[in-house]
């Protein structure tokens, strides 16, 4: 009948409508997906690059393997330069030996200018209450070192195991103050005390520019060519002005971000060369004449002994600073970098300077040249070590 034919097309209207619908909505998903997928891929694409991007970062080429260690390459290939009889050397001595030694005076002033540039005082204030800390640090600087060396010198001397110039060399050595700066930054990736560590590199520099040169007069005796008034007061010009005016000079808000900023990496690798230029003159000029130091067995023994020290040192400092109840595991941290540390940077133109003219100073130079790559190698080591020692403390264990 007409009554069923109309709803049987009702019911047919729905359904069709209900398909075109279906499609439709099917073609617009299928629309919208296909953007969609596009984009997908293209993240997975740039993951790819990225994740190649950061696995590219993260291996070190051969230049970065060079500036990382420059200075400890430098030291090397002077070394060798100077030990060997060729004509390269002989070139070197020609070009080290001219002047009337004004240059490296220069170089010098410009080296502690350059430290105090570097050097941050207004970190210093709490630290420097810590009095019992600050001695002790000091005590580990200036007293046992010295003590330690005096009391095997005549040992050394008697079983000939070292020249006795190089036992003098090992005595100055051990009067030096602490380093300017990897002993600090040691302490910072450690974590120890940053603020006692930057006073006492800080203090201890200055007051060596004045201690060093009368315990190492003290030691040698009067007979010796050191006058520690003459030594202390060229210091004060070349020495303590510059690192003063440095200072004084990074009090500019500019100057302390350049410091700490762009002109860092330039800053050291300046301060670099110039102590390069200090080894090589020093080392060059002294093989080619009578006051040739460099041995290499000799050398050896020194690399042990200085090993040994560094040891013995070490330990001490961790057993008496444990024994101080006073002191945070930060405080010994501080204590064990700052107090073990001698200082090149500062060290090579303070005895530069202090025997300036003297035959003999490349065997005074040659155990702090020596110490120095042992003793950054060996605080690298412990970085770990410690940071996991302060970490207990801080976890209340």
């Amino acid at each position: 009948t007409r009554v069923d034919a109309v709803r049987r097309s009702r019911r047919r209207v729905p359904a069709v409508a209900m398909r075109m619908r279906g499609k439709t909505m099917m073609m617009m998903m299928m629309t919208e997906r296909a953007p969609m997928v596009s984009c997908h891929r293209r993240y997975r694409r740039e993951c790819r690059a990225h994740a190649s991007d950061d696995e590219n970062a993260r291996k070190p080429s051969l230049l970065d393997a060079v500036k990382e260690n420059f200075f400890l390459i430098g030291v090397l290939g002077v070394l060798a330069v100077a030990g060997a009889d060729s004509p390269v050397r002989d070139a070197a001595t020609g070009a080290l030996s001219s002047g009337n030694g004004n240059a490296e005076k220069y170089a010098i002033s410009a080296l502690f200018f350059i430290a105090g540039l570097g050097l941050d005082v207004n970190v210093l204030k709490s630290a420097a209450l810590d009095v019992k800390l600050n001695a002790f640090i000091h005590g580990m600087i200036f007293i046992f070192p010295p003590a330690v060396i005096a009391a095997c010198a005549p040992a050394l001397i008697a079983n000939e195991v070292f020249d006795e110039r190089i036992v003098d060399g090992l005595f100055v050595m051990s009067c030096l103050p602490t380093t300017v700066g990897s002993g600090v930054a040691f302490t910072q990736t450690a974590g120890g005390n940053f603020s006692a560590a930057l006073l006492n590199s800080m203090s201890s520099n200055l007051l060596g520019i004045f201690l060093t040169p009368f315990m190492i007069h003290a030691y040698l005796g009067v007979d010796s060519s050191i006058d520690p008034v003459v030594s202390s007061s060229k210091l004060f010009v070349g020495a303590f002005v510059p690192v003063i005016a440095g200072i004084l000079l990074r009090q500019n808000a500019g100057v302390a971000n350049a410091m700490s900023g762009a002109m860092k990496a330039p800053s050291k690798l300046l301060s670099d060369v110039i102590l390069l230029g200090i080894i090589a003159r020093t080392f060059v000029v002294a093989e080619t004449s009578e006051a040739g130091v460099l041995d290499l067995d000799s050398t050896l023994r020194l690399v042990v002994f200085l090993l040994a020290f560094l040891v013995l040192h070490k330990g001490v400092i961790y057993a008496s600073s444990s024994a101080i109840d006073s002191f945070t595991r930060q405080d010994r941290v501080a204590a064990l970098y700052m107090g073990s540390h001698k200082t090149l940077a500062f060290g090579l133109p303070l005895i530069a300077t202090t025997f300036q003219g003297n035959p003999d100073v490349a065997a005074y130079l040659l155990p702090l040249v020596v110490y120095h790559p042992i003793q950054i190698l060996a605080s690298s080591l412990l970085v770990p070590i410690f940071k996991a020692y302060v970490s207990k403390e801080e976890d209340g264990l």
